[in-house]
């Protein structure tokens, strides 16, 4: 047998696998296996004895099997999550602050939590106010509600309805006309604002907020009811009566119409007309006083005087602080 030295560094090599998943023990042990497969290549072409042939045999099997096992390694090796062994590195100061706030979000969130509880509860009063009819605290619970919630607009329309109802209409619009400034898009704070405007006889400025809402919906029937009150209001009778007629043809059931028409109808004399109207309306809503109230006027005027009380009776039965029908009233039982 060839006792030669071996040469290693004539030996053809393949590019190296990554030191990551080889050691350099395993790397020079396959090195070798190479050597010892070349050296039995060499023997097998210098001579035909079989005695040569079983090294041959035995060193390709113990290659391809050393092969085998570190293509496993290798693979196993590269499913397993690589762990930095380096020293651990300073973190920067807007890391480290990140990461401390990040901590402290579950201390950080009851705030709000309690805030939004605490606007739930502002809502909850509020309602629990106007059921008793409590207007001026509703407006208190509304106002604290908008200068507390970060949604400030969600007390609108509310707080000016119930500044209005507490009789309170100057507050009222100023309420109103804050919320149209957090929220001029939205059509129901504009139609409050200008029916507050209508009860303080800013008639300009409540028409032209009425004419703005209809620039959005033309057929919003609300801003065309409050475009005839005004004109009923300045006495503009065929105007008045036209956009009431317009709402009806619409909408046949719109009570604010009708009250507008039949008012038109009283004005101009026309009480049989005016009487069919108002017992439509009654008919719709008997729970409307200012039905009743004309009604009982028209009993009055036309000398029924039985009819004219029901009427009153009844008005304030629903109205009890109407001190108009209150005196008509005592003046017919007076008379009898």
């Amino acid at each position: 047998m060839d006792k030669s030295p071996r040469r290693r560094r004539y030996l053809p090599r393949r590019p190296r696998v990554p030191r990551t998943h080889i050691s350099e023990e395993d790397e020079d042990l396959l090195a070798e296996l190479r050597c010892l497969f070349t050296r039995a290549v060499q023997l097998t072409t210098r001579t035909s004895s079989i005695k040569i042939w079983v090294p041959v045999v035995c060193s390709c099997v113990l290659t391809a099997y050393y092969l085998y096992t570190l293509h496993r390694k290798n693979v196993s090796l590269a499913d397993v999550p690589q762990v930095a062994t380096d020293a651990p590195k300073a973190v920067p100061d807007n890391v480290a602050k990140a990461s401390v706030s990040a901590s402290a979000l579950p201390d950080a969130a009851a705030p709000d939590a309690d805030a939004a509880d605490a606007y739930l509860e502002l809502r909850k009063q509020a309602a629990q106010a106007r059921e008793r009819q409590q207007f001026a605290e509703e407006a208190r619970l509304w106002q604290e509600f908008m200068q507390r919630a970060p949604l400030p607009q969600q007390a609108c329309p509310a707080i000016g309805k119930a500044y209005e109802r507490a009789g309170e209409i100057d507050k009222s619009v100023e309420a109103l006309k804050k919320c149209v400034s957090l929220d001029p898009q939205n059509v129901d704070i504009s139609l409050a604002f200008a029916h507050a405007l209508e009860t303080k006889s800013d008639f300009p400025r409540a028409a032209e907020l009425y004419r703005r809402c209809l620039s959005k919906d033309a057929n919003n029937m609300d801003a065309r009811t409050g475009l005839a009150l005004i004109a009923l209001k300045q006495n503009h009778l065929n105007e008045a009566d036209a956009g009431a007629r317009s709402v009806l043809h619409a909408m046949p059931s719109n009570t604010d119409a009708l009250l507008i028409q039949g008012i038109v109808a009283w004005r101009q004399g026309k009480l049989d007309d005016a009487e069919r109207i108002f017992l439509k309306g009654v008919g719709l809503d008997d729970q409307r006083s200012d039905f009743h109230a004309f009604l009982g006027r028209i009993a009055e005027a036309e000398q029924r005087p039985e009819q004219a009380l029901q009427q009153y009776d009844k008005v304030l039965s629903l109205d009890p602080n109407n001190t108009d029908i209150a005196e008509r009233r005592d003046h017919l039982q007076g008379a009898k």
